[in-house]
């Protein structure tokens, strides 16, 4: 729902009133009140700001909810969003401003993996904790080399509420080739960190599962056009075309491949699973599928009072598919900082004690969220290892495969 009608006033009103049900207080603290700020990193402007705008007013009803609330007593909680553009070196430039300021505890995001791996080593230095909504690159929690020398936990500040393209680049290979019958691909990515690890995951999985990986190319950020590579795929003559990266490239290949007489579906990951893809691609979408890191949220009844509050908010753009999750990262920060606020001395912590507390206190907070449990392993990976597969029926997502585990296919 977008466009909301509802004057500011009343519109603010709803939401409060939405929001109040829920997780109680946290801590016990009774000294005078401190302000807390919690940053946001994502694009809000550019051609992924639907995505990042989702997030950023997402985190804005939980930190209205805990303010209301009074979930950690004598903490007034603040947002402070900056805009990376999608741009990596902006991202870790936001990080730098966030670690240089005391009042902020904690960071939710950014969206890319190409961002956090350039913010995450600054956060974790400032020993700011930092939890992502969207990041997928199993790097940053195992390590670049994690196939050849394990698993080694990266970052001691950084945390995510999605599992990672580990699970859901395979998880899609599996099920097109054991449901849909798919036996030959052609897997396209572009340059990210998370397109080419997404693509990595998906092609690897369907060879194992016995398929082959017909065709093979790298394409660029910014290319529109796809004439060539779309002629190229269809002398393939794939089952199924996989494409790693993001909506604003993946929508126009869509669209070019329905245009040169290709009759496979195409597939991605998270970065297609967009209104922006379904608007790029046009009714070229139709059969086409995106895996989701995480349960499909539209039947999960944690998530009606969030998205009740949301689409009372009258924002333009809708939550997207991180917005739950922004929402629990949000939360798992609060319940962080109401966690660390009391010292062990029964000292109330502020600055960087507080900081340092608020870290060490993320990785134990648990909780039934919005997106169902929220709580961390040893590596900062969410413990709630599912993803879920959408279709474009009829020109809408729908949830194909709300609740998937890698045994499943």
């Amino acid at each position: 729902m977008t466009g909301s009608t509802l004057p500011r006033a009343s519109a603010l009103g709803l939401v409060c009133a939405l929001l109040l049900s829920g997780c109680g207080s946290v801590g016990l603290g009774s000294g005078s009140t401190i302000t807390v700020t919690i940053g946001v990193d994502g694009p809000l402007t550019g051609k992924l700001a639907d995505l990042g705008l989702g997030i950023r007013y997402s985190a804005e009803l939980a930190v209205a909810k805990a303010n209301a609330k009074n979930t950690v007593p004598g903490v007034k909680f603040v947002l402070d969003a900056k805009d990376d553009q999608a741009d990596e070196q902006i991202a870790r430039t936001n990080g730098e401003a966030f670690a240089a300021d005391p009042k902020v505890m904690g960071v939710v995001g950014p969206l890319t993996s190409s961002g956090a791996l350039e913010m995450a080593p600054v956060l974790s230095k400032a020993g700011l904790a930092e939890i992502s909504p969207s990041n997928t690159a199993p790097a940053l929690t195992w390590g670049a080399d994690y196939r050849a020398s394990g698993k080694k936990r990266q970052y001691a500040t950084y945390f995510r509420t999605v599992t990672t393209d580990a699970v859901q680049g395979p998880l899609l290979a599996r099920y097109a080739h054991s449901k849909l019958g798919s036996t030959r691909a052609a897997v396209v990515n572009d340059t990210k960190a998370y397109g080419t690890d997404l693509a990595a995951e998906f092609a690897g999985a369907f060879e194992e599962a016995g398929g082959k990986v017909a065709f093979r190319a790298t394409i660029q950020d910014g290319t529109t056009d796809f004439t060539k590579l779309a002629a190229q795929i269809a002398a393939a003559k794939p089952d199924i075309v996989y494409y790693g990266g993001e909506h604003p490239e993946g929508g126009p290949l869509s669209a070019a491949l329905k245009a040169a007489g290709v009759k496979a579906p195409m597939a991605g990951g998270d970065g297609l699973h967009t209104d922006g893809y379904l608007k790029a691609a046009g009714a070229a979408a139709n059969g086409d599928l995106a895996s989701q890191p995480g349960i499909s949220v539209e039947g999960l009844a944690s998530a009606f009072t969030y998205l009740d509050a949301y689409h009372a908010a009258g924002h333009k753009e809708e939550a997207g598919p991180f917005g739950p999750y922004a929402y629990d990262s949000t939360w798992a920060l609060i319940q962080a900082v109401g966690r660390a606020r009391q010292g062990k001395n029964g000292t109330e912590l502020t600055g960087a004690a507080l900081r340092k507390a608020v870290a060490d206190a993320l990785q134990e907070v648990s909780f039934f969220g919005v997106t169902g449990d929220v709580a961390f392993d040893e590596f900062g990976d969410t413990t709630n290892q599912v993803a879920s597969i959408y279709q474009v029926q009829k020109g809408a997502w729908t949830a194909i495969v709300p609740f998937g585990r890698l045994r499943d296919f």
